[in-house]
């Protein structure tokens, strides 16, 4: 992996951690890739789910109090 010399020099002067800055953000981002792709898998399954609640109605509906 490289970096800017100027970018590096600028974040060692104001202290930052650089391998612990970049494990945060490759986090960050991994994490929404993978919601994205979860709701991409799941998108035809959670469109019947709500198919079915429009029709059928929600679990419990019958024991709201609001």
């Amino acid at each position: 992996m490289t970096i800017d010399e100027a970018l590096y020099q600028r974040a060692r002067a104001h202290g930052i951690n650089l391998s612990q800055r970049l494990s945060l953000v490759l986090e960050d981002d991994l994490r929404e890739l993978e919601r994205q792709q979860w709701k991409d898998d799941n998108r035809e399954g959670l469109l019947e789910l709500n198919r079915i609640a429009g029709e059928c109605g929600h679990f419990g509906d019958e024991h709201r109090k609001f």
